[in-house]
């Protein structure tokens, strides 16, 4: 009898000393931690997985130790943190989950489509998301999303898809795409190739905010690009510093003043895009480079700049 009461003494202490610990552990996140903890599925969400070990954290200080090479640019996009988190079934697979938090949903959407290719297939898991051989990647809200398994198994992406749709459920954000997708005009355009860019658009320190996305016409490829500036004073000054880089780069083809579309431009030559056709619109500036000529060129842009009104 007293063995038998030493023994439940002993393992309600145990168990008391293990709730104590957790409480200890998830007391010692912080706030933003402890929303991305929540995020990540819990043990057998989808039948049969659980966690191996306690999710890891990072932040802009210390991404270089969880991937070196590509730190820098998940900062330029306005990275927050990540948690990474192992998952095992019995038969002993894996899947890892990277749930990185950026500064707002624009920067989000802007590294998703910076890893994304046109070759990919696309889900709407999320705001949209994209499938490989072993990957399922998508954004939403002020997230972006990594699966990742280690073999190529028809069962293995079902369960992934399933554990995204969970991890999406969970952000529960309503938004969708950014507005200025909806402006680039649909002729020729290749799918899935809009890219924001937060800084050094078009190779400038001065022109930041833009969005470019890849078209093709006549065997030609080409780009739009939309830059949005706070100002129209400052969309007018920053196009007006482009034109001077290019007639300065091309000093045998200066560029030529056009007074249409919106408020004004220029044709011009740059030496790495060819043709360039760029113009002002209250706070926008809009071009298109490397276009078949210019008359499609024009036209694309009056179509972007009917499509802000």
């Amino acid at each position: 009898m007293i063995k038998k009461m030493l023994f439940t003494v002993i393992i309600g202490s145990i168990t008391l000393y293990g709730m104590a610990c957790g409480k200890k552990e998830s007391a010692s996140l912080t706030e933003s931690q402890k929303t991305l903890t929540a995020l990540l599925p819990e043990k057998d969400a989808v039948p049969g997985w659980e966690q191996k070990e306690k999710p890891r954290f990072f932040n802009a200080d210390n991404l270089w130790e969880f991937i070196d090479g590509a730190a820098d640019g998940y900062i330029v996009y306005g990275f927050q943190e990540v948690v990474t988190s192992d998952y095992a079934n019995k038969t002993g697979k894996q899947i890892v989950i990277d749930i990185y938090r950026m500064k707002d949903p624009l920067n989000a959407y802007g590294i998703y489509a910076q890893e994304r290719t046109p070759a990919y297939t696309f889900s709407k898991i999320g705001v949209e998301g994209y499938i490989s051989d072993t990957i399922l990647n998508f954004w939403i809200g002020e997230y972006y999303v990594k699966i990742t398994v280690f073999e190529k198994d028809e069962s293995l992406m079902k369960d992934i898809q399933n554990l995204a749709g969970i991890i999406a459920r969970k952000i529960n954000y309503i938004g969708g795409e950014p507005a200025q997708l909806a402006y680039f005009p649909q002729k020729n355009l290749k799918p899935h190739t809009i890219q924001y860019i937060p800084k050094d658009v078009l190779g400038q320190s001065y022109l930041t905010n833009g969005f470019e996305a890849q078209y093709r016409a006549d065997e030609k490829d080409y780009k739009m690009t939309l830059i949005q500036c706070n100002t129209e004073e400052s969309a007018k000054d920053g196009l007006a510093r482009y034109k001077q880089f290019l007639a300065q780069n091309n000093p045998k083809t200066p560029p030529k003043d056009i007074k249409q579309p919106g408020s004004g431009g220029f044709i011009g030559t740059d030496s790495f895009y060819g043709t360039v056709v760029a113009v002002y619109s209250k706070n926008m500036i809009l071009g298109v480079l490397g276009v078949p000529s210019d008359k499609a060129a024009t036209d694309a842009i009056t179509e972007c700049i009917n499509a802000m009104k």
